[in-house]
């Protein structure tokens, strides 16, 4: 589960960041990279119950 709470932390990061920003493009870039962590933490945690169920 690490690679889970290693994006999940990411994620949290980018949009905490995003909602700091007073930029909008940059905040759009935040948003899109947090999105981006938290697709990848739900496919370490898709891995992570396949793994563990078989």
């Amino acid at each position: 589960m690490s690679a889970c709470s290693y994006c999940w932390s990411y994620y949290m990061g980018a949009m905490m960041l995003s909602r700091q920003t007073s930029d909008p493009s940059r905040r759009k870039a935040l948003i899109r990279e947090a999105y981006t962590w938290l697709h990848r933490y739900f496919e370490a945690e898709d891995s992570e119950v396949a793994r563990t169920s078989v």
